[in-house]
């Protein structure tokens, strides 16, 4: 850990603990005092069936229409028809980090698009998450982002997790988290659909597939608490082996090119990324970021060395490497040759080893 880096999470721990005094009971609550929790076991990881010639596909699909960019992106992969979502109980987890529009949280148009999709198939669906602990309470926050009408009025039930069960996990490969809670309805769900926004992090230094399901741990046992510690980045990791996206679709249409998480610089790319692989789209997330050329932190290492993406390939969530995975791009503007140009960046710098 660099001087500038302590310093940094020294400045973060000062204005987090000076917030705890101001934070809602419940947040103090959950601090304080653990849930009686069962143990359970993390859950396997589901086959990938979004892959060509044994790679994971992912898809980057350009437009201005959400739900046109949406239907396509799916038809590139290939159809929902091998996830069986008749009749299945489907969690659809945005980010909801606090009250802000995009690139702060998911657009809530993309999660009722989602929605309305999945309820096509015939699944059972479910919007869930649990912002950020400083940020609560989650249920406003859903109804401030409009992601709870949204989601409502696609046919949805919408949930806080933070004012639900939980279940602990205690997986076998992990180091820096070896046991944590997590949110009993995404654990009970027969299927997890990710909707993280794409956007840069001061600490994480990136936020996307992987980070995105912090949102689902439990407050004691988030990254946050221990600002001091220099694993942020593998802790991310190993808190997505409790449980395993089927299906991950980043919204990049406005997306964060510096600061974050709560808020920074936008950059309207019109982009979304859709993979079966978490790990290929984080790297196709941090090579769209890097494009930008705005957020040093994500710079002076390939893709495949960034903490998080590393330490999820180590631990078998998804590729280690470009051989591993296809992009495919698509975009619904043919005309636009800033696109292509970013698009081709991208690629060259997905495949640099």
């Amino acid at each position: 850990m660099t001087r500038r880096d302590l310093f940094s999470r020294l400045a973060f721990g000062v204005t987090f603990l000076s917030a705890l005094a101001f934070a809602p009971r419940a947040l103090l609550w959950s601090l304080l005092f653990e849930p009686d929790a069962p143990l359970v076991p993390a859950k396997p990881l589901p086959p990938n069936p979004f892959i060509r010639d044994g790679k994971a596909l992912v898809i980057m699909i350009h437009g201005r229409d959400q739900a046109a960019m949406l239907s396509e992106g799916v038809a590139l992969l290939g159809g929902l028809t091998s996830l069986a979502l008749a009749g299945k109980r489907v969690l659809v987890k945005p980010n909801v980090l606090n009250n802000r529009p995009p690139p702060s949280t998911t657009s809530s148009t993309l999660v009722a698009a989602v929605v309305q999709l999945v309820k096509e198939a015939g699944g059972v669906v479910t919007v869930a998450d649990s912002s950020g602990m400083l940020r609560f309470p989650t249920s406003e926050n859903l109804s401030e982002t409009g992601v709870r009408q949204a989601a409502e009025s696609a046919g949805a039930r919408v949930l806080a997790l933070e004012e639900h069960a939980w279940v602990r996990v205690e997986p076998s490969l992990a180091v820096a988290s070896p046991s944590y809670l997590v949110s009993k309805p995404v654990y009970d769900a027969d299927v997890l659909l990710n909707l993280p926004v794409v956007k840069t992090h001061q600490f994480a230094h990136y936020s996307c597939s992987l980070k995105n399901l912090v949102g689902i741990v439990h407050p004691r046992y988030r990254p946050s608490i221990r600002f001091l510690s220099g694993q942020w980045h593998e802790q991310i990791a190993e808190l997505n082996l409790a449980v395993h996206p089927h299906l991950t679709i980043a919204d990049a249409t406005t997306m964060m090119i510096a600061g974050g998480p709560t808020s920074g610089t936008p950059a309207q790319a019109n982009v979304l990324l859709l993979s079966g692989d978490r790990v290929a789209l984080d790297a196709v997330a941090v090579a769209l970021i890097r494009s930008y050329g705005a957020w040093p932190k994500v710079h002076g290492k390939t893709i495949w060395a960034q903490r998080q993406i590393k330490r999820a390939g180590e631990l078998g969530l998804g590729v280690k490497g470009p051989n591993e995975m296809e992009l495919l791009v698509r975009s619904l503007e043919p005309n636009d040759t800033e696109f292509a140009r970013r698009a081709e960046a991208v690629r060259r710098d997905v495949m640099t080893v």
